[in-house]
């Protein structure tokens, strides 16, 4: 069973065995580990950060002699001014060092400090930096309208009743990642060089930039995420976090008028078009559904540009036959439904895509 840190405070992750290799060495084992921990508990990364940099500077001054007496007098100090007083180590004079720097960090909270050796001599100076800790946010919707949640990176959360947002008041550089329960219409602002990671139950949602919404409600069977702009990835959470390799595998890409549905009792995820797909151009784009002996193959490629859809078809089945039909309000399915009904053909949609075989084949 994987190690639980979400407790861990800077000095916990700093004498971390795993945590330094990760830190110090840039093809560690432990790196794929410990971003995906950075990624889920957004809330600690204040604490992470701060204990990275602590790492990085005590290394450099490991090198240095050890003023041992100095060391062990200001560990004093700090035991009788921080609370609760650190648990009790077995120290070596590098240590007895990165002991007393940590608890600096511990005592002072918003300042990190720690001791760097001169180049000119064996004296220690105090050097401090300022790190923006990071608060974590929650937004519950107890009302019948929905809520909206304006993030630090510029997107927009609509928020739907009996729902609950939590985020960080401000995201960290790697990545941008919520929490949800319930459901939520996320307007993600574009930024390749952060993705957004939604957590809803058992799935993680991954975009660069994109509107999308999930539903997931805790007593729901299903998680359900469908795509309005933009892509979308969606995977296992188990898989994300504990099988990287695999998640590539089982997880789903999604488009405009896609949906990713979980089954939460089969831990499955099935890739499949939304109830009602929409039509993806602005109605001053709108083409023309009004077809005049127009070759089956046409009528098609205009349903797959107007819907972003995908239509299989036999050539066998398209060569030989035309329409000529009016369809301006009717929906995708009632289309498709239509057009199968006059040619004597059917459909069925698989894996997001539209199946179209000839009737008398249908199993």
């Amino acid at each position: 069973m994987p190690e639980d840190f979400s407790n861990f405070e800077i000095e916990d992750f700093a004498f971390h065995e795993t945590f330094q290799l990760w830190v110090l060495e840039s093809a560690s084992e432990h790196r794929l580990s410990w971003e995906r921990h950075l990624a889920t508990h957004p809330h600690q990364t204040d604490k992470i950060l701060a204990a990275r940099e602590l790492v990085l500077q005590l290394k450099t001054a490991q090198q240095a002699p050890a003023d041992d007496e100095m060391a062990r007098a200001i560990w004093q100090n700090i035991q009788r001014r921080t609370q609760p007083v650190a648990k009790t180590r077995k120290l070596t004079p590098f240590v007895w060092r990165a002991a007393a720097s940590v608890l600096l960090v511990a005592g002072l909270g918003t300042t990190l400090w720690w001791f760097q050796n001169e180049k000119s001599g064996d004296s220690f100076s105090l050097v401090t930096q300022e790190t923006a800790p990071t608060e974590t946010l929650e937004e519950v919707n107890r009302t019948d309208k929905t809520v909206i949640v304006h993030l630090s990176d510029g997107s927009v959360v609509s928020l739907g009743r009996d729902s609950r947002l939590t985020y960080p008041k401000n995201f960290a550089a790697a990545q941008r990642v919520v929490s949800l329960h319930g459901e939520a219409f996320f307007e993600v602002h574009r930024n390749p060089d952060r993705p957004f990671l939604v957590y809803a139950n058992e799935t993680v949602t991954k975009v660069l930039g994109t509107s999308f919404r999930v539903e997931a409600y805790d007593d729901a069977p299903d998680v359900k995420v469908q795509v309005k702009t933009g892509r979308v990835s969606v995977f296992s959470k188990k898989d994300f976090e504990d099988e990287p390799t695999k998640a590539q595998r089982t997880g789903v890409v999604l488009t405009p008028n896609q949906q990713a549905v979980f089954l939460r009792s089969q831990t499955q995820l099935t890739k499949s078009l939304i109830p009602t797909p929409e039509l993806l151009m602005p109605p001053s784009q709108k083409p023309s559904f009004d077809f005049n002996n127009t070759p089956l193959s046409e009528v098609f490629a205009v349903l797959e540009r107007a819907y972003g859809v995908e239509i299989v078809a036999d050539p066998d089945l398209t060569k030989t036959r035309a329409l000529t039909v009016s369809m301006e309000n009717e929906t995708l399915y009632e289309k498709l439904d239509v057009i199968c009904l006059t040619l004597g053909l059917s459909y069925q949609i698989v894996d997001a895509k539209v199946i179209v075989e000839n009737r008398n084949n249908k199993r």
